[in-house]
């Protein structure tokens, strides 16, 4: 009987801190990128001693969000190299971009706000953007293995910065653009990078 006690406990446990985990993204949504911890256990209908007892602190739950966008979004952090005509290659590496950083903007958006003080996801952010880099020099290893190894490190650099989530969330908020015409600048941006 205690064990069944105790797998109920477990159970509760878990759900709480999946609930917990789902206020805050549905909080970031909303837009409030540093919610409290009182407003997240009256989301929940929980203690702020309960949020506590599952995330040391904001950081730890900061980091689990982080978490739960990865294993929600995989496929799209995966990036798999485009392939096809260069044409098919910049509209894939576009829609992939924008298809990303449009599904993980708020929790982003929050994750920028504790970055400076937080080591995890400042590794988590770190091991994203090389990864993302790699997809770029996979995807556009022929054009970039025709150029001298000074010119393909100029043009990676540029490929880079041009599908970045720092460029694409200053067209998406600083200039309030659409996510097509985001979308088509980033297109226009990576075509021009690979005329160099």
């Amino acid at each position: 009987m205690t064990e069944i006690v105790e797998d109920g406990r477990v159970a509760r446990g878990a759900r709480t801190r999946e609930a917990v985990i789902d206020a805050m993204l549905a909080l970031h949504a909303e837009g409030d990128l540093t919610p409290t911890i009182e407003a997240i256990a009256a989301r929940v209908g929980r203690t702020t001693r309960s949020i506590y007892t599952h995330f040391q602190d904001k950081e730890a739950l900061a980091v689990a969000v982080a978490e739960r966008q990865l294993e929600q979004h995989l496929e799209l952090f995966i990036a798999r190299p485009s392939t096809g005509t260069r044409a098919e290659r910049i509209a894939g590496i576009a829609t992939h971009r924008s298809e990303l950083f449009e599904a993980v903007a708020p929790a982003r958006r929050s994750a920028l706000v504790r970055m400076h003080k937080s080591p995890e996801l400042q590794k988590q952010q770190a091991t994203l953007a090389a990864h993302l880099r790699k997809h770029l020099a996979r995807t556009f290893e022929p054009e970039l293995s025709a150029l001298s190894a000074a010119a393909a490190d100029e043009t990676l650099e540029l490929l880079d910065l041009h599908t970045s989530w720092e460029t694409w969330d200053r067209l998406r908020t600083r200039q309030s653009l659409s996510v097509e015409r985001s979308r088509r600048l980033m297109t226009g941006l990576i075509t021009q990078a690979l005329k160099h």
